[in-house]
């Protein structure tokens, strides 16, 4: 089942993103050059896989939907585990940002295995945006 958030949905607030998401304000759209700043110093498949989630604004993908979509090749090993590592490709960019990560994650919950991701739509509109004014 395809779930789709809302800009005002609650779910957003109950996220797993932790020190990503505290005390960092949201991106808005004062922060189009920051953002393409931020879209140049991701590495490769960070950058792939962040394209993909702007993609599908609002829309909350599963790891292993990354995994098949997006980081094609040999699939082995734990899909969460290999998408937190390639997300970790943008401490770098997220540190020198000045925003929260822009992107939501949410653990794994009972009975289910890895973690479900989702760009918010206003902040999908700012990376697309700072996309078309390059």
């Amino acid at each position: 089942m395809t779930v789709y958030l809302a800009e005002a949905d609650p779910r957003w607030a109950e996220h797993s993103g932790e020190e990503g998401h505290c005390g960092a304000p949201e991106w808005g759209p004062e922060d189009l050059e920051r953002a393409a700043t931020f879209l140049a110093e991701l590495a490769p498949q960070a950058r792939q896989v962040f394209a993909y989630l702007l993609r599908n604004p609002g829309r909350m993908i599963h790891c292993t939907e990354l995994v098949d979509k997006v980081l094609v090749g040999p699939h082995e090993g734990d899909p969460a585990r290999r998408v937190a590592g390639v997300l970790s490709g943008m401490s770098k960019a997220h540190s020198n940002s000045g925003r929260r990560y822009p992107f939501y994650w949410w653990e794994a919950r009972e009975g289910s295995a890895g973690a479900t991701y989702a760009a918010r739509p206003s902040v999908a509109a700012v990376f697309l945006a700072s996309q078309l004014g390059q």
